[in-house]
């Protein structure tokens, strides 16, 4: 009985390794070109951090403070309509002294020394428009004969 396997010389053939080495590790950039090469980010050290955004925390509190305290830039002092209404009622009635009733004032107009704006009054059934004049911050106005 002769062997399958024996090859013509009657020896058996050297078998085949199981296992291959592996190919060796590539360090440079990728053959094909398709990445490119991966860049580290630099970390923003935490001393350079708050020596920025500390001194920026600062001056935006500081300006949010002096804003709004006691009436500051970001507050606008403005009249209280019904308040004004009822001061320009009666200077037409005991100043000029005029059957006067029914006076419009605008909202929202601001305390502003020098500033003007109309209001409507109704004198003697007739409308009439009755320019105002602010003449302090604090709120006193002057108020001219109606047209």
């Amino acid at each position: 009985m002769t062997n399958p396997y024996a090859g013509a010389d009657g020896d058996f053939p050297t078998p085949a390794p199981r296992w291959a080495p592996a190919p060796p590790a590539q360090w440079g950039p990728d053959s094909t070109g398709s990445r490119p090469p991966v860049e580290r980010r630099r970390r923003v050290s935490r001393k350079l951090l708050i020596a920025v955004v500390g001194p920026v925390m600062a001056v935006v509190a500081l300006v949010a403070v002096l804003g709004l305290v006691r009436p500051g830039f970001l507050v606008k002092r403005v009249f209280d309509t019904a308040a004004l209404q009822q001061g320009v009622l009666s200077v037409l009635r005991d100043d000029y002294q005029l059957d006067a009733d029914l006076v419009a004032c605008p909202p929202g107009r601001s305390v502003e020394a020098g500033s003007r704006f109309s209001c409507s009054a109704q004198v003697a059934g007739v409308p009439k428009t009755v320019t105002v004049t602010v003449l302090s911050s604090d709120g006193r106005f002057e108020v001219g004969r109606p047209l």
